[in-house]
């Protein structure tokens, strides 16, 4: 307990960073969440997209309906 005591008095510090290292750091962060979000998400069946066929030329038909 005395070390965590220690530690924790010893960070009240001024320390400089560059804005390089807050910039990158705050992009690790962003990705991190993004990523544990993704993970523990409860919807795991997620499309993303629309999955339409209206970009099909009118002669085009799917594979599907052209085996029949």
């Amino acid at each position: 307990m005395k070390r965590l005591e220690t530690l924790w008095n010893s960070l009240d510090g001024v320390v400089l960073a560059r804005k390089r290292e807050l910039l990158l750091g705050g992009l690790l962060c962003l990705t991190t969440g993004l990523t544990l979000g993704m993970l523990l998400s409860p919807r795991k069946t997620v499309t993303i997209g629309s999955n339409n066929v209206g970009t099909l030329s009118p002669d085009a038909l799917p594979e599907e309906e052209a085996a029949e």
